[in-house]
């Protein structure tokens, strides 16, 4: 018995002309417009991807720029980065790479 009062109601609701505008209008809205749901929720996704892009290239463009205020303002510290990164050395120095294998 409870189940047919059941069936009767989900019937009423379903046959409701208001709750099928809404429904129809819901489906609308979240998959076929043009601003669908479905397309905001992939745009607020790259936007927050670009955010954090931002943000990283931000932190390196300062620690970027602290490296060269070191090395312009430094003697020793642009002598040892030349060395490090560019294997540079004095005429009289033997200069000798190892690499390491991975």
């Amino acid at each position: 018995m409870w189940e047919k009062i059941k069936e009767t109601r989900l019937i009423k609701i379903v046959k409701n002309r208001f709750f099928l505008a809404t429904f129809v209008f819901a489906v609308w809205i979240i998959f076929f417009d043009q601003n669908s749901l479905i397309d905001w929720f992939r745009v607020r996704m790259r936007i927050t991807k670009q955010e954090r892009q931002i943000e990283y290239y931000n932190k390196e463009i300062k620690s970027i720029d602290e490296k060269l205020q070191e090395l312009s303002s430094n003697k020793d510290s642009l002598e040892k980065f030349a060395r490090e990164q560019y294997y540079f050395h004095e005429e009289d120095e033997d200069l000798y790479i190892i690499e390491e294998k991975r």
